[in-house]
């Protein structure tokens, strides 16, 4: 089978040096829901309890954290601390703690926490097994985060790392609702009311952190800059951890992208830089009636992406038990030790397909590009670095090389000067060109003949 990769003359070039294919991480990619799976939460009372607790030992860790940072180095931390701390905001694995003196301080937060009125109303609500989705986890964590912060602070307190003047209440943002009342409505109208109160909650705090950004004391009070920063934190670490919850749920996974055309006009545009750059001819084998790239090491799959399918759905619960980098009885375990159902062994649920598989879907705006991957798998965390994610591939897989529209002389010249340099031999390689057709209004690929002698 035939596929063709769209690239500007310098990753062109780039790619023909090294002779590799960059396995890309979804966020690299054009399309921000790459990779997505529709993740809820579905869990009785002990799971519910289990999150909240890792969630106000979090909130602790990274206040403490900033603390810490920030008497260190003299300095109040600034947002882009905060952005690096908050991409680490999820405590995975409480058994790190275990022998650690802040083990004990984790159980009396904890303890304390899920004491709090409106963190029993959201277990008892939650825990009855109703659903709720990444919106709405949201509303529920940032109902709770004042609560957890003052707790937080209360302890910090206690250790000196705030002073016991500072006053936590400078800034309340109040999330009255009533669980009564959610329970005599039905999803659709819990959700509307919920997203509504979400949505003025959000904005209200957000014009406070940006009154206080435009607020010159920052400059010179380091008390009032305090502040700023402990509402940075507040607005933002229930959204941060919401996402980490969902980011833990699969390994990473990478991938390399290609298309089954070479005449899509947009696609030019759009990753051969508007037509000037070139698109690469790659041949597949088949075996067993599947398509397969080889590299140095090992052969992997092609597989064509799926437009406008069913999105992928996945329980969080039901999920910790498939995180090995994790002990999920500390996850689903609540107060005075009570196990939730959810650490009982179950059939297999297509864990391992959902994570393949989430790889190849797309929403089907992007059906134009009729794209094709190859998927790397990395359950044991191998490729982090992305220098480990590029893989030479079988120089005879590399077929032809097709001239875009607007592509220069110069540039063509360059590309055929390399391949000359890289290949031992082009008798088997073919040039093509893209060209426009009036009449019929579509673009073509010609093969092009070079009667200079390479």
């Amino acid at each position: 089978m035939k596929l063709y990769r769209y690239r500007t003359i310098a990753s062109a070039l780039m790619e023909l040096e090294n002779g590799a294919f960059y396995f890309a991480e979804p966020n690299e990619l054009n399309d921000p829901i790459e990779g997505y799976a529709k993740i809820f939460w579905q869990g009785d009372k002990p799971a519910w309890q289990g999150l909240l607790k890792n969630f106000v030992c979090s909130l602790f860790y990274s206040l403490q954290t900033h603390l810490l940072m920030s008497e260190r180095f003299h300095c109040a931390a600034q947002e882009n601390f905060f952005d690096d701390l908050l991409s680490k905001s999820l405590l995975l694995n409480f058994k790190h703690f275990d022998d650690s003196p802040l083990n004990k301080i984790f159980n009396e937060l904890a303890e304390k926490f899920l004491t709090v009125d409106t963190v029993q109303s959201i277990v008892d609500f939650y825990g009855g097994n109703v659903k709720c989705y990444g919106r709405e986890m949201e509303f529920i964590l940032r109902a709770v985060t004042d609560a957890a912060f003052k707790i937080c602070v209360g302890k910090c307190k206690t250790l000196g790392l705030i002073d016991d003047d500072f006053d936590e209440n400078f800034f309340d943002v109040a999330y009255e609702i009533s669980f009564a009342e959610l329970k005599s409505i039905d999803d659709a109208e819990r959700k509307r009311r919920i997203d509504e109160l979400e949505n003025l909650n959000c904005d209200v705090m957000e014009s406070g952190l940006l009154a206080l950004k435009l607020d010159r004391r920052a400059v010179t009070d380091s008390t009032f800059q305090f502040k700023r920063n402990m509402l940075w934190l507040r607005f933002m670490f229930p959204r941060t951890y919401r996402d980490r919850l969902k980011e833990i749920m699969y390994p990473n996974g990478y991938v390399v992208c290609f298309s089954n055309t070479p005449t899509n006009s947009a696609m030019w545009g759009n990753y051969a830089d508007n037509h000037r750059g070139i698109c690469f001819v790659y041949e597949t084998e088949n075996f067993d009636g599947r398509e397969f790239m080889t590299f140095a090491a090992k052969s992997l799959e092609v597989k064509p992406v799926k437009y406008g399918t069913q999105i992928i759905e996945r329980n969080f619960f039901d999920t910790l038990r498939h995180l090995k980098f994790l002990r999920a009885q500390d996850w689903l375990t609540g107060l005075d030790g009570e196990k939730s159902c959810k650490l009982a062994e179950v059939a297999a649920d297509g864990y391992d397909d959902d994570y393949r598989e989430k790889f190849y879907r797309k929403l089907d705006d992007w059906h134009h590009e009729h794209e094709y991957r190859i998927f790397l798998s990395d359950k044991f965390y191998h490729y982090n670095n992305r220098f480990a994610r590029q893989f030479q591939y079988d120089a005879q897989t590399l077929k032809g090389i097709i001239f875009g529209i607007r592509t220069t002389l110069d540039d063509k010249l360059e590309l055929i000067q390399k391949l000359v340099r890289l290949r031992k031999s082009l008798r088997d390689f073919e040039f093509f060109q893209a060209e426009y057709d009036d009449e019929t209004q579509i673009i073509s690929v010609r093969e092009k003949i070079l009667l200079t002698k390479i």
